[in-house]
């Protein structure tokens, strides 16, 4: 950090041009507008450049390089991204510029790129303790060392890149996002204000799932349909109406991406339900022609809801393949990348996500052997859902003070679970109903009370077959929902099943 920090006073104090590049998601996004606020408060502008999936690929530029070089540029910082770029540094190196790498990706294991200004705390060196933290989180404990406690207004970007990105919620990252969620929901970015209305959030308090699956989604949007500027445009605005024109065009994106994903993730599960031997293969390993990049991680993320299995989505294009991977628990998809590592072309990511370039002629050769090296890791039993209860009760036990309570445990995430409850006798009130996709809801009670609960499509039909009056056990998380002011406890359904001979 040290040296980081003079070098990037250095360029500060000498007024050199800057050019942060960050990758196209939202935790590159985020932590290059933290790094832009940072860098104006020190007097600078620095110039920006987020790559376009289709266009310029994975990881760091070498179009963005030599646009640097021709620009004058000294000093370029990358975000999120340049753990593996060595050849790109090189040549950024070889132009005169020196580079600054925030990036908290597993390290290579072909070694570092050739510079020794690099913030990632996965270094043998490295002394710093805590060493989940996103790329935005590194680019915070920067903008920490440069401008004091004035950097903690930006805690609300750490909270969306820290979600996001699926990092951990224990140690740091949790103080971190639940301070950053106090910041988030006072709503002082004009830009995340604007994407809260358009995308109709009621509530004053927000917490990770708004963040997951509403805000985060149409920040992604435009980096996974078009172009990320647009969400680092928003985040950095100060004008209420151009906020509220992006946030429009990012909602906009995410409603394009959601049809389009639809589109991809049914022609996917085709492939593998006609394709994959769930015998041999603990990893599902699909590809199309021309599938957009900017879906494919989604795409893997719904084949290993649907399948409970590792999923790598691969988009072939004139011979070549990008493809976006998500994992299950116990399964380090970044290790078994590098086991495959002499078939692809690049590769990066972490535990649970990875993104690689591979050529085409490859890709069935890589599902072998990404497949060898899962079954030497992952045991059947690995691959059947397990559902962790932590308590018995009784659904009047839940009261305000046991909410109250529960609330304590917050925010929750991967590392920190929601709570896991089971109850017995629960008798269904109502038939389902459809909210949206395959989510439904239906009424239980165990008593005087009645309480809503979601549940999925096989969950449902599960509710029909049975019938009204049916008494059913029933594993679910709770919340609160809340709607114009008024609190509403839900349940949501992990495990249903009938319960028979009971009154």
């Amino acid at each position: 950090m040290t040296e980081v920090k003079a070098r990037l006073e250095r360029a500060v104090r000498g007024k050199e041009k800057i050019l942060l590049h960050g990758d196209y998601d939202v935790d590159g996004i985020t932590g290059v507008a933290i790094m832009v606020k940072t860098l104006e408060r020190l007097g600078v502008t620095p110039a920006t450049f987020l790559p376009e999936r289709e266009r310029h690929g994975y990881g760091v530029s070498e179009e963005a390089i030599h646009k640097a070089q021709r620009d004058g540029v000294k000093l370029i910082i990358t975000v999120d991204c340049g753990i593996t770029a060595r050849d790109e540094i090189q040549l950024a190196r070889e132009h005169g510029m020196d580079v600054i790498v925030i990036d908290h990706h597993r390290l290579p294991a072909e070694g570092l790129p050739d510079t020794h200004l690099i913030l990632n705390p996965l270094q043998g060196d490295c002394p710093y303790p805590f060493k989940d933290l996103s790329a935005a989180g590194l680019a915070f404990k920067l903008s920490q060392a440069l401008l004091g406690d004035e950097a903690l207004e930006f805690l609300d970007l750490v909270a969306l890149s820290t979600i996001c990105d699926i990092a951990p919620l224990t140690g740091e990252n949790r103080i971190l996002v639940k301070n950053g969620l106090e910041i988030l929901s006072k709503k002082k970015n004009l830009g995340l204000c604007a994407l809260s209305d358009v995308a109709k959030i009621k509530t004053s308090k927000l917490d990770t799932g708004h963040v997951a699956f509403i805000l985060g989604p149409r920040l992604n949007a435009a980096g996974r349909m078009s172009s990320p500027d647009t969400a680092l445009q928003l985040l950095l605005t100060r004008e209420p109406r151009e906020a509220e024109s992006l946030a429009k065009i990012l909602d906009a994106e995410n409603k394009a991406r959601q049809q389009y994903e639809k589109d991809v993730t049914k022609e996917a599960v085709q492939k593998v339900e006609r394709t994959v031997n769930f015998n041999r293969d603990r990893v599902l390993v699909v590809d199309g022609k021309g599938w957009h990049a900017g879906v494919i991680g989604i795409v893997a993320s719904r084949l290993v809801e649907k399948f409970y299995r590792p999923a790598i989505v691969i988009s072939t294009d004139e011979g070549t393949g990008r493809g976006s991977g998500r994992s299950i628990k116990g399964f380090h998809l970044f290790e078994a990348l590098q086991a495959s590592g002499s078939l692809l072309e690049e590769f990066g990511g972490h535990e649970q996500a990875a993104g690689l370039t591979i050529k085409e002629e490859n890709i069935s050769r890589f599902r072998e052997k990404i497949n060898s090296f899962a079954a030497e890791r992952l045991a059947p039993e690995a691959l059947k859902r397990h559902v962790e209860v932590d308590m018995e009760l009784e659904l009047r036990e839940l009261t305000g003070t046991f909410l109250d309570q529960l609330e304590l445990l917050e925010p929750y995430g991967i590392g920190n679970p929601r709570p896991v409850f089971r109850s017995g006798g629960l008798q269904l009130r109502s038939k389902a109903r459809r909210l949206y996709g395959e989510t439904y809801e239906i009424v239980l009670t165990d008593g005087p009370l009645n309480y809503q609960a979601h549940l999925n499509e096989k969950q449902m039909l599960l509710c029909a077959a049975a019938g009204a009056g049916s008494v059913f056990e029933a594993v679910y998380s709770v919340k609160t929902k809340q709607w114009n002011g008024l609190s509403t406890l839900l349940l949501n359904i992990k495990e249903l099943k009938e319960q028979t001979g009971i009154p």
